[in-house]
């Protein structure tokens, strides 16, 4: 009896070694939660690079100008990888509300510029919702899931709101697009 325990324990373990995923590669995303959020996001903040709590002063929120997609595909034109530090999926391409992370956070490296704009303040928190607003509003988990990263982000650089921006110009290519909550979202900011 004991011998056959072991014996498919052994058998177990062999089958999960052979089937588990490779490693994450520094030029890869993680995906998190996609099933259900942890009460804290708190996980964003273990980066093989240290955080600097002082390097990050703002916090940029744009829209992919995409029906779908996700952190492989959002930037694809994009030599250097996902440009976004964070990528918040809409269920087209990428899980409702999951929240990709991208390798811009972990190495703790500044964004890249958005379409339509030359240039990012290197000390910005950069994060991509997948959709185009123009078009279409965001998905209300996408609206919960912004929320809770841009507040916990918030809590612990100390970003206050004027500091998280979402252009609102319909003009301006990098702006958070006219079917954005912009108000909606202010309100739930930390002060």
């Amino acid at each position: 009896m004991f011998t056959g325990l072991v014996g498919v324990l052994t058998l177990t373990s062999a089958l999960l070694l052979a089937l588990a995923p490779a490693p994450l590669t520094p030029d890869s995303t993680t995906t998190l939660f996609a099933m259900e959020p942890p009460e804290t996001l708190d996980v964003i903040f273990n980066t093989p690079t240290p955080v600097q709590n002082a390097r990050w002063k703002y916090i940029y929120v744009h829209h992919s100008h995409t029906s779908g997609g996700d952190a492989l595909t959002v930037n694809s034109h994009d030599k250097a990888g996902m440009g976004d530090h964070f990528l918040i999926g809409n269920g087209e391409g990428a899980i409702d509300g999951v929240v990709q992370v991208g390798p811009r956070w972990y190495e703790q490296k500044a964004a890249a510029a958005p379409a339509g704009a030359r240039s990012i303040d290197p000390t910005c928190i950069s994060i991509c919702l997948v959709g185009d607003f123009d078009q279409t509003r965001p998905t209300p988990t996408q609206v919960r899931r912004l929320t809770q990263l841009v507040s916990t982000l918030q809590a612990r650089f100390r970003i206050p709101a004027e500091s998280v921006m979402m252009v609102n110009q319909p003009s301006n290519p990098a702006a958070i697009g006219k079917y954005f909550p912009v108000a909606s979202i202010r309100e739930q900011l930390l002060p």
